[in-house]
């Protein structure tokens, strides 16, 4: 049955809220010919108290009640549940008073006298009006369930880039400046052999953890994990200004981490960084069914070539990284940095000036 219109069948469980005893007669005796199934409460104390026990779809309030009057009522049932319908009913006539109910979360406003033509036809249109509400939710908790699922595949940065765009993503990219940074886990292969697989796979989902957060407190983009190492870009999908310094940071911070790690943990791991500034190609490579989100080009293979050149506990940054750092950062003193001169890198036919960054341990 479609549940936006199971409610012309459906009975509802109404809750009556009025002193009078003869509108609580008449209400009741229609309600009930409908099917629908009714709770009563005569002051705004017990209605409160009823509402708790039978958590009813529905409430026909009458403003003008003891101990607690209509609009207070509504209040305490709207801070304990934002989907039950709630028809306030009156014999004042008043146009203020009917929009404080309906600021105050009210679905609609009756006065006094009314037709039984009227009642019903209220009672029809609340009650559609809630079961939407309650669809609405649903799906609403869905979608954050989904929402929540893919965020364990996808980076934060690029959910949120794609759900603020008003199109669907394509394939196709752009030329934009990028800090490029791989990180290798070294001589893992070897060590690997001698472990068990589930050993294998707590020890790296371990490694990841330690050092990709250190990617994300630095604003950088997780692009992809490649056996025992990754690939992470500065830059995007969202701009940094100080791109190159952020990921160096992140690099010195993953050595860092590393150390701790081997302080109290066996295996001892080593890790080597190679990082590079420069254009590349950022878009969505792929199919129209499958995309990834990446960058290509000359500036990411350098980058790559620089972990590769890179031994165990060594960061190895490109000049053109270099020079853009804010070496005023307490983290990037100019003397850490050391040049290796001009390197000729695999597939690279122009030499390029590297340098490493000298850290303790």
């Amino acid at each position: 049955m479609d549940p936006l219109h199971s409610t012309l069948t459906t009975p509802l469980k109404i809750l009556l809220v009025d002193d009078e005893p003869n509108t609580v007669q008449l209400v009741r005796k229609i309600l009930q010919a409908d099917g629908h199934i009714v709770y009563e409460a005569a002051d705004g104390l017990q209605a409160i108290e009823v509402f708790e026990a039978a958590r009813p779809d529905l409430v026909l309030l009458d403003v003008v009640i003891p101990k607690l009057d209509g609009l207070g009522v509504l209040q305490e049932i709207r801070r304990r549940d934002r989907m039950a319908g709630v028809i306030m009913i009156s014999a004042l006539t008043s146009e203020q008073l009917a929009v404080k109910s309906m600021l105050g979360g009210a679905d609609d406003y009756i006065s006094k006298p009314f037709t039984l033509k009227t009642i019903r036809m209220h009672i029809r249109q609340v009650a559609d009006k809630t079961q939407l509400r309650r669809h609405n939710a649903m799906l609403q908790d869905q979608l954050v369930a989904a929402n929540e699922k893919l965020r364990h595949y996808m980076a934060a940065p690029l959910i949120e880039t794609l759900m603020a765009s008003p199109t669907l993503p394509s394939l196709g990219g752009e030329r934009q400046t990028v800090t490029i940074l791989f990180v290798d886990l070294c001589n893992f292969s070897s060590f690997a052999h001698h472990l068990s697989p589930d050993e294998v796979l707590r020890i790296l989902n371990e490694y990841f953890a330690l050092l990709t957060t250190a990617v994300f407190e630095h604003g950088g983009y997780l692009d992809k994990i490649m056996g025992d190492g990754f690939m992470s870009l500065f830059n995007v999908p969202g701009r940094q200004a100080n791109h190159a310094t952020m990921a160096v940071r992140s690099a010195i911070c993953m050595y860092e981490r590393v150390l701790e790690w081997n302080l109290t943990h066996n295996p001892m791991l080593n890790i080597r960084i190679g990082i590079h500034t420069g254009e590349a190609l950022v878009g969505n490579i792929g199919t129209p069914q499958l995309m990834n989100y990446t960058a290509i080009g000359d500036s990411v293979n350098l980058a790559k070539r620089l972990e590769e050149t890179s031994g165990p506990g060594q960061i190895l940054l490109s000049a053109t990284t270099r020079a853009l750092l804010d070496l005023d950062d307490i983290q990037l003193d100019a003397s850490r940095f050391v040049s290796l001169g001009r390197k000729t890198l695999k597939g690279a036919n122009i030499p390029t000036e590297v340098f490493h960054i000298a850290m303790p341990g």
